[in-house]
């Protein structure tokens, strides 16, 4: 094997090795995530608080990520996205803290905190997968999310055992927090290594906003973040209060929307070969639309698990092709492509789950859900006027 062969198989493995670590690492942050919500009741029981108060801690930590977007772009534009992805050891140190704070300013402080980091995490791994998509040239970044959903599978999965168990949630999110350090170590060194430009490194901090089409994919993935955010957020909760199953049984909803939303992922980036962008992101609006009409329909268990189901068909492909076409943009790196478009859409976790909350407290769950259905709705006509701005650009 001469010099220039050796090379070839060395960047063939650093490859497939940069791919097998980030497929993991996207699994562990569904897993953490979904350990979080399969507890939402524990969470509300530990601390006596109302569905209002407790709409209160996604929304501190969408405030906490909100805050930090702005400023994403240029951190991994300055420093690079494996260097920043180091801020996924601070958000698993905190994450077993939520249900050891001794009162709620302290815990809705402590959230505000952990979805800065949270934040930080995300835009630096989203912005890897592009890296890696551009060395495979074809269409990787759908199994990417869709392994963020086996994650939640498996998250929910190991809550609904921990709690046919009885074991504490304080126990729970601790063992979690723990395994999650331990894998983040190891699978963090076979990251994608991007080298900033000398432009990007002295550029002064500046806040980056989307501008032309990269402003109207933002608003699209603006409504599809807080219908994502509200049915992960909020199912378990939807099927103990609204279809009356045990707390034990509860986490089912969030197992059947997580596993169909892998599902869809596992099958979407040869979706993304045939059809433009545009016309998936259609498809995946009526969808979710039609799964949110069934959902809320009736209160009885086949309601609710069909229309999770179609719902999650439809919201798999919407981020994967979504963050392709902000990663893919002229003159910006990946993840300043990505930080753009989570600048305007993270405002849906901000205001999409603490909204449930309040109409949920006011109302309940299942009249909550209307204003989700309403998102969709306004989503599907963004991607009708994106898709007719495809035709005429």
């Amino acid at each position: 094997m001469n010099k220039g062969e050796h090379n070839i198989v060395l960047l063939s493995k650093t490859k497939k090795n940069a791919r097998k670590a980030l497929l993991v690492q996207y699994f562990l942050m569904g897993f953490i995530f979904s350990s979080m919500l399969s507890r939402f009741p524990a969470i509300q029981e530990h601390y006596g608080l109302s569905i209002a108060q407790l709409s209160f801690i996604p929304f501190c930590m969408s405030v906490g990520a909100m805050g930090m977007m702005p400023f994403c772009g240029h951190l991994v534009g300055k420093y690079g996205c494996k260097r920043l992805s180091a801020m996924g050891y601070m958000y698993i140190a905190l994450f077993p803290l939520l249900v050891y704070m001794p009162n709620l300013v302290l815990l809705y402080l402590l959230c505000v905190v952990y979805g800065m980091f949270v934040s930080l995490t995300d835009v630096s791994i989203n912005a890897n997968s592009i890296l890696i998509e551009k060395a495979y040239k074809r269409p990787i970044i759908g199994m990417f999310h869709a392994f963020f959903y086996v994650g939640m599978c498996g998250g929910a999965l190991l809550g609904i055992l921990f709690l046919t168990l009885k074991i504490p949630v304080t126990y729970h999110l601790l063992l979690v927090a723990v395994l999650a350090i331990v894998v983040f170590y190891h699978v963090r060194t076979f990251f994608l290594k991007e080298t900033p430009s000398k432009e990007n490194i002295a550029r002064k901090l500046k806040v980056l906003f989307p501008k032309g089409i990269l402003l109207l994919i933002a608003f699209i993935a603006l409504c599809g973040r807080v219908i994502e955010g509200s049915v992960s957020d909020w199912s378990t909760v939807y099927m103990k209060n609204i279809v009356d199953l045990t707390e034990t049984m509860a986490p089912v909803g969030l197992v059947i929307y997580s596993a169909f939303v892998a599902f869809g992922r596992f099958f979407g980036d040869s979706i993304r070969k045939r059809y433009q962008g545009s016309v998936i992101l259609l498809g995946c609006c009526i969808l979710t639309a039609v799964g949110l009409m069934i959902m809320i329909a009736g209160t009885d268990i086949y309601f609710a698990v069909t229309g999770l189901f179609i719902s999650g068909i439809g919201l798999s492909c919407l981020v994967p092709i979504i963050y392709s076409l902000a990663g893919n943009q002229k003159d910006i790196t990946p993840g300043m492509g990505i930080a753009m478009i989570n600048t305007i859409s993270g405002t849906g976790f901000l205001f999409g789950p603490f909204i449930i909350g309040l109409i949920a407290d006011k109302f309940d769950m299942r009249v909550s859900f209307l204003y989700v259905l309403g998102l969709s709705l306004v989503m599907t006509l963004l991607t009708f006027v994106l898709r007719r701005r495809e035709r005429i650009g």
